[in-house]
């Protein structure tokens, strides 16, 4: 359990209702090293300290100014540097950092077929997710992360190419990570934006998009935010320094949580509440400036950064090979905070993607801002279903979100086309999750 951090619990009944351009923690298994990789890791997270996580060649810690999982992270820039972590499951996730230094690493399971992942992205993203495994067989596995020492074409000659290891998530559900400046977060109260690139989604903006992104800040006593979302858990992303101050926090109206953000030192993008347990159903996060304070700080500032919400299913990334894509698409956008990184746009009217899936139950997610303004026919089984304007004014920028949700399909394999209807205006494909 990380210092400072509330952790909330709560479980309900069933049947409650984008820009185009360790171990040691109470989910995973124990170990005070990663020099052994003796132990097995089960379902849960597993920090790059974890005795089921072994790093081999040159790595040395990240930066302390930034919240990472547990607290710490490892990052290496050495060609052949390895981190190999042993877990038992059928898929795995790597949570690492994105950014403009972020470098290429080779990825592999059970010595297969390497897979190179970029760690490149525009925002600087950290404990975020770098890549999804699935589909693996029940059993023990091995996941092996390799330094190339390569990075994104699009990269400075003055960039770096850091590969960074923050911690392992085994069995995890689907995590989309939603901006403040989400259209399903309202604010009452004064709050102020800050667009600095050390937030989530910070320093970066597309034109028409003036430089939103980063963080909304309120040093006053009463203001509130209120983010409506569907999953079964939720994070708030903050951040902590020596003039934060005390929120308190609630999910469904239910009991307040005083959450204390004061830290002597500033820490950026920092989880300060989670609420697990919940139904997978719509619900209500409320965040409130109290006005109070700890007796060290000197200051009442509270953040808003980001949110984390966790879903049931399985996500397919913008490239997965049930995904065809005809007429006119951008690969690899990476200039926002894209799930795993990027996504593909189209702005040419016609041009379409078709997801073929098994399951129940399909989502589409995309982007809603003033730049991602195209206008979506949305097909499934090959009958029309709905239009969708993604076009939303500033300051709203949805990144991640869940464009368009169907449920209730029979079980068996299903198609959903998404159609652009406009030239000019950008349509975006994230990802799509698939509920079984």
């Amino acid at each position: 359990m990380k210092r400072y951090t509330a952790w909330v619990g709560i479980f309900v009944l069933a049947g409650t209702l984008v820009s185009c351009g360790g171990g040691g923690d109470s989910s995973g298994g124990g170990g005070a090293g990663n020099s052994g990789g003796g132990s097995v890791a089960t379902p849960g997270r597993f920090e790059e300290s974890d005795a089921a996580v072994s790093l081999s060649g040159a790595w040395t810690p990240t930066d302390e100014r930034f919240a990472w999982s547990g607290g710490t992270a490892m990052q290496s820039t050495a060609v052949g540097a390895t981190a190999t972590f042993t877990f038992t499951g059928t898929s795995v996730r790597w949570i690492g950092a994105r950014n403009e230094n972020g470098g290429i690493a080779l990825v592999s399971v059970d010595g297969g077929p390497g897979k190179r992942v970029d760690t490149f992205a525009r925002p600087n993203e950290i404990h975020t997710p770098i890549v999804t495994l699935d589909g693996l067989t029940s059993g023990r596995h091995t996941l092996t992360i390799r330094v190339t020492g390569e990075r994104n074409s699009q990269a400075h000659s003055t960039n770096t190419a850091v590969v960074v290891v923050d911690a392992f998530d085994v069995d995890a559900p689907i995590v989309s990570h939603m901006q403040e400046m989400d259209p399903d977060v309202s604010y009452t109260g004064s709050w102020t934006q800050d667009p600095s690139s050390a937030w989530s989604g910070g320093g970066v903006a597309s034109v028409p998009d003036p430089p939103h992104g980063g963080m909304r800040f309120t040093e006053t006593a009463g203001a509130k935010i209120t983010f409506k979302f569907r999953g079964t858990s939720i994070t708030w992303q903050s951040g902590r320094g020596p003039d934060y101050g005390i929120a308190s926090v609630q999910v469904d109206g239910g009991a307040p949580t005083d959450v204390d953000t004061y830290s002597p030192t500033q820490k950026y993008q920092d989880v300060v509440f989670r609420a697990a347990g919940l139904a997978d159903a719509p619900h209500t996060l409320t965040v409130q400036a109290t006005g109070r304070k700890n007796d060290a700080s000197h200051g009442i500032k509270i953040v808003v950064d980001a949110f984390d919400v966790t879903t049931p299913g399985r996500r397919h990334q913008e490239e997965d090979s049930q995904i065809t894509y005809t007429g006119k698409w951008t690969h690899d956008n990476v200039n926002r905070v894209w799930n795993e990184g990027a996504c593909n746009t189209s702005n040419v009217a016609g041009s379409r993607a078709i997801f073929t899936f098994t399951g129940t139950g399909v989502s589409w997610i995309g982007c809603q801002k003033e730049s991602c303004s195209g206008v979506a026919k949305v097909f499934v089984d090959g009958a029309f279903v709905k239009e969708i304007n993604n076009w939303r004014p500033v300051p709203i920028e949805a990144f991640q979100h869940d464009i368009f949700r169907v449920d209730g399909l029979t079980p068996g394999t299903h198609t959903l086309m998404i159609e652009q209807q406009i030239n000019g205006g950008y349509i975006v494909v994230d990802a799509f999750d698939v509920r079984p």
